[in-house]
């Protein structure tokens, strides 16, 4: 297997374990505690509806990098995974910067980060379709 398809499926499987982490443990970690927290059903409800698209998102993201290691259009498809990574580093770092410190102790800035790098890297090395 060439290697830029190796890091497609690298960065493929980062996002799985990312997601299985984001629901595993990390649902129960941010989700729970808002049961207790007196905010308005709606806004828990809100949020709860948040944490798992950003789920769906990841698994979206898993999608587009496994159908890149089998599809003519794979380089375009892990284009666009590794842009979503970015923007999710994008959106970790900014919080944590401009947001609250708080968020450098969270996972949100580092392994969208990775992914992107990795998937980008792959778009970089793959051969560019023939016209």
């Amino acid at each position: 297997m060439p290697l830029w398809k190796l890091l497609y499926v690298f960065a493929a499987v980062l996002s799985l374990l990312g997601a299985a982490a984001h629901e595993i443990v990390g649902a129960p970690m941010v989700l729970a505690p808002l049961e207790g927290s007196g905010l308005p059903p709606d806004i828990i409800w809100l949020h709860h509806f948040s944490w798992h698209v950003g789920t769906v998102a990841v698994m979206g993201i898993v999608a587009l990098f496994g159908f890149a290691v089998a599809h003519p259009a794979g380089r375009l498809l892990a284009a666009i995974a590794s842009s979503i990574s970015l923007g999710f580093a994008a959106l970790g770092i900014g919080l944590a910067v401009f947001g609250d410190p708080v968020v450098w102790t969270t996972p949100a800035p580092y392994p969208w980060t990775l992914v992107a790098i990795l998937g980008f890297l792959g778009v970089m090395l793959a051969p560019h379709a023939k016209a």
